[in-house]
């Protein structure tokens, strides 16, 4: 190996793998295990890790299989371990003696420097290259095109659930259009607070997106999304199988450091769902039918000073919650409470009352006006080693809802009146009391004044 090869390689090391992202992938728990950073999808989990100390035990190295394939067996998960050839302590035989079996092809692992890499590669004549933005109207066909096969080693669909609100920022689709079709497609990925960039795949040697991505990882602070200084990205990662993927990237400049294939493990139970516990909703049909049938069901009128913003229904119940950000202010609810626990306390209870009167396999939709909604298992979210639970009851600067998709009861929150309203005969039965005890007396009952509210210009009002 090249000292530059090697500078490549022991960078990769020591950067990204065993790298934990400060956001986990939407719907995913992340946990560590000495070396070993594993992820529970809910669905499926998978395996990285940094290399192993050179003289570590074999013992030791069976044992830590072992304790990701239990940890996987209690979740029902199959699991994805990733190796590498280069480790001071191979793993595939480890691996192979636990019960994993390799698959798919093996991959180059490529690096470059971002300055190393061809700064012009136009595309043919008679195509284009566009970045994906929202409402493309060609998802559909994009979504076939880049399925979970070929030589990528994660298919597009799989990486876009990962990033949720983040998906204009840490994650770059390219996309290559004829005048009447989508000819190819590529996505890559900021990795976290590192100084890498990673082409993820490619649905064809489209080497033209490179460029694009080049500029855009140039952009340190608009790929940051975690705390402190935005890393400056030196470097762009890829892998590849022997074929024409391969050739192009070691054409423009990538390198191949080693080798590196996936090895599968499944337990004896099956998958306890197909999907995640949460998944965004991204262009979702679905999400904007809801909306639209919440819109005309509850005559929704968003306004900063007209109250309240939707007729609210029978079996409703709203409270005056008061400034949910800041903490000198307690309004109406209970002083004998710390400042800073009141809407934590107010957010467990909702989601405790959805839990017990959502149907069996029934799902959950967190939706506001203008941030990214989610549909999710109530059931499989919260508490420890779950899922945290997407979106909440009230925050600042817009409208929250926690909805069924029936629209048979869920919760409504006005962040200029400052009032949570909750419908539905079966959840106010789960959390009327424990709200009015926390929050203090009830504003409206059914869309009705019950008599007791106050406006900030108010002699009677709470002392603040």
């Amino acid at each position: 190996m090249t000292d530059g090869v090697g500078a490549l390689l022991a960078a990769y090391d020591e950067q990204v793998r065993g790298h934990v992202s400060e956001r986990a992938p939407v719907g995913a728990v992340v946990k560590r295990d000495g070396p070993v950073i594993r992820a529970h999808y809910g669905t499926h989990g998978t395996v990285r890790h940094s290399p192993l100390v050179r003289g570590t035990d074999p013992t030791e190295v069976t044992g830590l299989i072992r304790r990701q394939q239990e940890a996987f067996a209690t979740r029902c998960e199959p699991a994805e371990w990733r190796a590498y050839s280069h480790d001071p302590i191979p793993m595939d035989e480890p691996l192979r003696n636990a019960g994993f079996t390799a698959v798919g092809p093996e991959r180059t692992l490529l690096i470059a420097e971002l300055d190393h890499i061809a700064g012009s590669i136009e595309p043919a004549r008679g195509l284009r290259v566009r970045r994906l933005g929202y409402r493309y109207h060609r998802l559909r066909e994009l979504d076939r095109l880049a399925e979970p096969r070929g030589p990528h080693p994660r298919g597009l669909a799989d990486i876009r659930e990962d990033h949720g609100n983040l998906l204009n920022w840490a994650l770059n689709v390219q996309l290559l259009e004829a005048e009447t079709r989508l000819v190819g497609a590529g996505w890559a990925e900021a990795v976290g607070a590192t100084e890498f960039a990673a082409v993820r795949g490619m649905t064809g040697p489209h080497v033209e997106f490179l460029p694009h991505w080049v500029q855009w990882a140039r952009n340190s602070r608009g790929l940051h999304s975690g705390t402190g200084p935005a890393p400056e990205r030196r470097y762009f990662t890829a892998e590849a199988p022997t074929g024409p993927l391969l050739d192009a990237l070691l054409a423009v400049g990538f390198r191949a450091v080693w080798t590196v294939r996936d090895y599968a493990w499944t337990p004896a139970s099956p998958p306890p769902a197909i999907t995640r516990p949460v998944s965004m909703l991204f262009d979702d049909r679905d999400h904007d039918s809801l909306c639209a049938a919440f819109e005309a069901r509850f005559a929704f009128k968003p306004s900063t000073t007209s109250y309240p913003a939707i007729e609210e229904p029978p079996h409703s119940v709203t409270w005056h919650v008061g400034d949910v950000t800041d903490t000198r202010h307690t309004y109406g609810l209970r002083r004998d409470l710390p400042d800073n626990h009141r809407v934590a306390r107010l957010q467990d209870i909702v989601e405790r009352g959805l839990r017990a009167r959502v149907r069996p396999g029934e799902q959950l939709y967190s939706v506001s006006w203008w941030h990214q909604g989610y549909r999710f298992d109530p059931v499989r979210v919260g508490g420890t080693g779950r899922p945290t639970w997407p979106g909440a009851a009230c925050w600042e600067g817009d409208y929250y809802k926690l909805l069924t998709r029936d629209l048979r009861m869920g919760t409504f929150w006005h962040p200029w009146e400052e009032s949570l309203c909750v419908f539905g005969a079966d959840l106010l039965a789960e959390v009327e009391d424990d709200l009015t005890a926390l929050l203090g007396t009830v504003m409206r009952r059914d869309g009705r004044n019950v008599g007791n509210v106050w406006t900030y210009e108010s002699p009677t009002g709470p002392e603040l």
